[in-house]
């Protein structure tokens, strides 16, 4: 029997969708504990620099915003009911309709269609802030989700025809779907953010109108017509609509690229009749040598180097390096872990860090939690062999002072860690407020103790990411006592035990 649990923690709920390019699945992701979306395309081929699907997470992973589907990771299927090699996509859960299933093209009122064109224009504001085309705008790629009480909600997918700003196509080889692909894309010139406009113009035409402006269905025909057809007048179709709406459409679907609005943010201003303010993270003052600094540091490690790379402190520069971390390191294959501060007070997520690494050991988890000793100060429990949470949180604690314990609490912690940068390539990044836990700062002074002196090659690298001094200084002060709760875990006879251990600070 094939179990419906991918790579020991992705629990398949559902197919979300298909096509010829793959298979969309909804499934619940039992470290981070959420519902997710996976998007498994039909090459069976792994994830690498030049694999579609690396180049869509390249472009996606580096957008964050409220109407965007976010992108966390790129992943390769090891086991499970989907082929093994096989690379997928961990996408954020979004219960909403395409655009022209949620709506009613031709009968939903010109304040629906308003309120998607801005929220479409935000995320396409932020989409090339980050130096972006998305090149794909059709009713497909914009989701809608109903609400009785409230707006709808609405988030832009699918960024698998991505590219930078400048990029030019091939003449006759499209990019895009037909009905809404720009004309520059059509002869292959470069293209910018105001393709992505036309685009979203035809949108609102069919959306409002119910027809698109064109008349035929015949792909000639209607490549015809972004090239040299009347302009899109919705006011023929819809004389109901306000006349300050129509000319917004029809300026945005302007044949000429310098007749459209010369930004998202400027279209949005032209919708609204106001000036709108918007937040946008451009990056335009990140420092490029640190960039280069942290490729290089990847490439070494990726040769089987162990090395300490401190991350800036200033916040757009740190921001940068840490996605360019992220991106890079499961482009290449790499295992991308981070370290943050917890929900509650002198906290971190070294749990989700461990049981991530644990979910791989199939059947072996067990030897490797009592070997290592990873129950202790751990909510993490085993249920049929496989490594889960523990919520029970018995009364037994970790007592603070005794600074043996302690150690040897995150001596097994760091040795698993290191062990499992040997069977695979693994980077490491560390949060400065995750320092205010004291078995975590443990962990990672231990870690650094060890790379320090390192200067052998392994067979899997390791790169741990960690704050500067004065910012790791700044955080390591812990304001007021801590206390672990110590889990239960089976122990070999499958009966629930107490592994305790008093530690003080």
């Amino acid at each position: 029997m094939i179990s419906a649990l991918l790579d020991d923690r992705f629990l398949l709920l559902e197919t979300l969708g298909r096509g010829g390019m793959g298979r969309v699945y909804r499934a619940f992701d039992r470290v981070e504990e959420r519902i997710v979306a996976l998007k498994v395309p039909l090459s069976p081929e792994g994830p690498g620099p030049r694999h579609p699907l690396s180049a869509e997470y390249d472009a996606w992973s580096r957008l964050r915003h409220p109407n965007i589907v976010r992108a966390y990771e790129l992943a390769r299927v090891e086991r499970g009911p989907i082929s093994a090699g096989t690379p997928y996509l961990v996408l954020e859960s979004f219960a909403g309709l395409p655009s022209d299933r949620a709506l009613s093209p031709g009968r939903t009122s010109h304040h629906e269609i308003e309120d998607l064109a801005r929220r479409m224009l935000q995320a396409l504001a932020h989409v090339h802030g980050r130096g972006l085309v998305h090149r794909d705008l059709k009713p497909a790629n914009v989701l809608i989700a109903g609400s009785r009480r409230g707006p709808r909600r609405a988030k832009l997918i699918d960024f698998g025809l991505a590219v930078e700003t400048g990029r030019a196509g091939s003449p006759g080889c499209l990019s895009g779907s037909v009905p809404f692909v720009a004309p520059e894309s059509v002869v292959g010139l470069p293209v910018d953010g105001r393709a992505d406009l036309y685009g979203l113009g035809i949108l609102l035409f069919y959306l409002t109108t119910g027809e698109m402006p064109f008349g035929s269905r015949d792909p000639g025909q209607v490549l015809r017509w972004h090239l040299e057809g009347p302009p899109a007048d919705l006011k023929t179709l819809r004389p109901d609509h306000p006349d300050g709406f129509a000319r917004f459409v029809r300026r945005l679907t302007c044949r000429a690229p310098d007749a459209r609005p010369a930004s998202a943010e400027e279209a949005l201003f032209l919708l609204e009749g106001s000036r709108t303010r918007m937040r946008e993270l451009r990056g335009s003052g990140v420092d490029r040598s640190e960039l280069a600094t942290l490729r290089l540091a990847l490439d070494a490690v990726r040769l089987g180097a162990r090395r300490i790379h401190p991350v800036p402190a200033r916040a757009d520069t740190r921001r940068a390096v840490l996605r360019e971390a992220r991106v890079l390191s499961q482009v290449h294959g790499l295992l991308f872990l981070h370290l943050r501060p917890g929900k509650e007070r002198c906290s971190s997520n070294l749990a989700r860090v461990v049981l991530r690494l644990l979910v791989g050991r199939g059947a072996n988890a067990r030897e490797v939690v009592v070997k290592h000793g990873l129950h202790r100060g751990l909510p993490l429990g085993l249920l049929g062999g496989q490594p889960v949470w523990d919520r029970l949180r018995p009364a037994g604690t970790i007592v603070e002072g005794d600074r043996s314990a302690l150690r040897d609490t995150a001596s097994g912690i760091r040795s698993f860690l290191m062990l499992s940068a040997e069977r695979r390539t693994t980077v490491l990044v560390v949060d400065a407020g995750a320092l205010r836990d004291p078995l975590a700062r443990e962990v990672v002074s231990g870690l650094e103790r060890d790379l320090a002196g390192c200067t052998q090659r392994r067979r899997g690298g390791l790169l741990l990411l960690i704050p500067r001094d004065t910012e790791t200084e700044a955080a390591a002060r812990v304001p007021s006592p801590t206390r672990i709760p110590t889990p239960l875990i089976a122990g070999p006879d499958d009966r629930p035990r107490v592994f305790a251990a008093d530690v003080r600070e």
